[in-house]
């Protein structure tokens, strides 16, 4: 069972978003339109237009390489004890709907394939005030941890068939969509200021990051990778 990370953002501004996906680096995938359109790098963005404000949001998803691999999916994921439902869709086909602890989505997807070897890791955030549940459930579907905060504030996974997904203790819960880049971030800066863009780069406590204004919502987040491990565990 190969699994890789897809993040679904919806939008009521496609083209906004299609523009910055490509300043940061990720590549269109063939027979995109307004509505739904896909780019890869390390893992899958997807962009799915909506038509009001108030339904702008990311969500999680678990990209598989086949049939088998979504029941064996299911499998893993009701023995985590995860609540799920399995649903069929006219333009998707089978769909699994993960309600908790760690809600998500899955499914069989030939873009799968397109993610590969790239700087720019598609990372959602899942924020909650409590990770044990969903930590549970990422390492079930086959998620490998690699970095933890000893406080037991941030966890992250990477996952084999590319992308990442990151567990954030917060009194708010959701999903927030982010990147991690592996090359020179002051380079990605500047390749974003000839698109039109603004980016700041910060020096945070873990590693430098970039924020870049997004079409909606708050600023994006770019974490560099991070190399200072004081106060956190590398999984081996």
């Amino acid at each position: 069972m190969t699994i890789t990370v897809q993040q679904i953002q919806y939008t009521t501004d496609p083209p906004a978003w299609h523009a910055l996906a490509r300043a940061l680096g990720l590549e269109p995938l063939d027979g995109g339109d307004d509505v739904w359109s896909e780019f890869a790098g390390d893992g899958i963005l997807a962009v799915h237009r909506v038509d009001a404000p108030a339904d702008e949001r990311t969500e999680l998803t678990l990209l598989t390489d086949g049939p088998e691999a979504l029941d064996a999916l299911e499998r893993a994921l009701v023995g985590a004890g995860a609540t799920l439902r399995r649903t069929i869709l006219d333009d998707i086909g089978p769909l699994l709907v993960v309600d908790g602890p760690l809600p998500m989505t899955a499914t069989v997807s030939a873009s799968a394939a397109a993610s590969g070897p790239s700087p720019i890791t598609v990372m959602p955030i899942w924020y909650g005030s409590d990770l044990t549940a969903q930590a549970a459930v990422a390492e079930a579907v086959g998620l490998r941890r690699r970095l933890a905060s000893d406080s037991g504030v941030w966890i992250d996974f990477t996952a084999v068939g590319g992308g990442a997904v990151a567990l954030h203790r917060a009194d708010q819960r959701g999903v927030e969509l982010s990147f991690e880049y592996s090359g020179d971030l002051d380079d990605l800066a500047t390749r974003l200021r000839a698109a039109g863009y603004e980016p700041r780069i910060l020096d945070e406590a873990y590693n430098r990051t970039l924020r870049v204004a997004r079409p909606d919502g708050p600023d994006l987040w770019v974490n560099g990778v991070q190399q200072d491990l004081y106060g956190y565990t590398r999984s081996s």
